[in-house]
């Protein structure tokens, strides 16, 4: 297991630290950046032009290092749909046609906002592709209601092939909003016979599955990434809450249940940084990434509840508070937990991955 991030991943770490404290909640619940405001900074900074998912760039960026914004935004509980954009961005690079690189150029300028829907069995979503028009309901698509266009993945029927299709935003038959615990802005997206123009299927087969799969599992490491950045964020909150808060006589933090729970966010933020490294190195050198995804994914998922779970605790009655800023966390932590996915679909992957490894299955 590498435990190294990228080279120049404390530089970007430190900006990245400046810009989101302007959308934190946790410095001011009225932090409240427009979408479209947000889209422009990160263009202008160049965020959405860091990265080569297909590694022919040699001056790329790593996944590592660009892995540091990500850490600061999960410090910062930041709402923003960077690494939405950042996902399609790379699911268009790995297509790597004209129009594909095209979106992609366009998507780093700032001047698209094409928001990813990969339709994920964890959501009960299915969405086909069949006589040129798409069926069915994708859900949980973060950030729908902000979309120019939308990247589309699709089965097919045809041995589980699927296609990737850039459609207009208006094109779904219904966007509707999902409530959550949250307050996410996560919708369903409905299609019902929606026809799809020839030139607007980017990819097909093996070609569209592979680049969608790419843009996930590096999508996945930025996401905990963000788990990482949050548990080091509450672990500060909750160790100074412990240096604070005095009872029979004295501190709560000398008693040494409470340093328990303290060093198991510290541990579970830790872990899942030692996890997305080590998936971050795979996928950067292009060897097999899934056994180090399926652990990183099965820890981030148990680490996120972990460290809201442990906060609670130290927090007591006040972390339940709208005032304390746990709740926040809390919040985060589902949605986290549902996107990793269950422990039972991980072990599934990572024993998969071992079979590959050790017997060749």
């Amino acid at each position: 297991m590498d435990l190294t991030w990228g080279e120049d991943y404390a530089a970007l770490a430190e900006v990245s630290k400046s810009v989101f404290a302007r959308y934190s909640p946790l410095e001011d619940r009225a932090n409240q950046v427009a979408i479209a405001d947000q889209i422009a900074q990160f263009a202008e900074l160049g965020w959405f032009q860091l990265g080569d998912p297909t590694g022919s760039d040699p001056d790329s960026p790593s996944l590592g290092t660009i892995a540091g914004i990500f850490v600061e935004s999960g410090r910062a509980l930041a709402a923003t749909p960077l690494l939405e954009l950042t996902m399609a961005r790379d699911a268009l690079l790995a297509i790597g046609t004209g129009k594909a690189l095209g979106v992609a150029e366009s998507i780093g300028d700032g001047g698209s906002v094409v928001v990813p829907v990969f339709p994920s069995p964890q959501w009960g979503s299915a969405v086909s592709y069949e006589n040129g028009a798409l069926n069915g309901t994708a859900l949980a698509v973060s950030y729908a209601d902000h979309a120019d266009s939308f990247l589309v993945h699709a089965e097919t029927g045809d041995h589980g092939d699927g296609v990737v299709a850039l459609i207009d935003a208006s094109a779904p038959t219904g966007i509707e909003p999902l409530p959550n615990i949250g307050g996410h802005p996560m919708f369903a997206l409905t299609f019902d016979g929606v026809p799809v123009a020839d030139d607007a299927v980017l990819a097909r087969g093996e070609e569209a599955d592979r680049a969608v799969e790419l843009a996930e599992q590096r999508g996945a490491v930025l996401s905990a990434a963000q788990v990482h950045g949050a548990g080091l964020r509450l672990l500060d909150m909750t160790v100074l809450y412990a240096q604070q808060r005095h009872q029979f006589g004295g501190a709560i933090g000398r008693f040494q249940a409470v340093q328990y729970l303290c060093t198991d966010i510290a541990i579970a933020a830790h872990l899942t940084s030692a996890h997305a490294r080590s998936a971050a190195r795979a996928i950067d050198a292009g060897t097999d990434p899934q056994p180090h995804l399926g652990l990183m994914r099965k820890h981030a998922a148990k680490a996120a509840l972990q460290i809201v779970h442990a906060a609670h605790e130290v927090h007591a009655g006040i972390g339940f508070m709208v005032e304390s800023n746990v709740h926040l966390f809390t919040d985060a932590a589902k949605r986290w937990q549902y996107d990793f996915g269950s422990a039972a679909v991980n072990d599934a992957e990572i024993v998969s991955a071992l079979d590959r490894i050790c017997i060749g299955a």
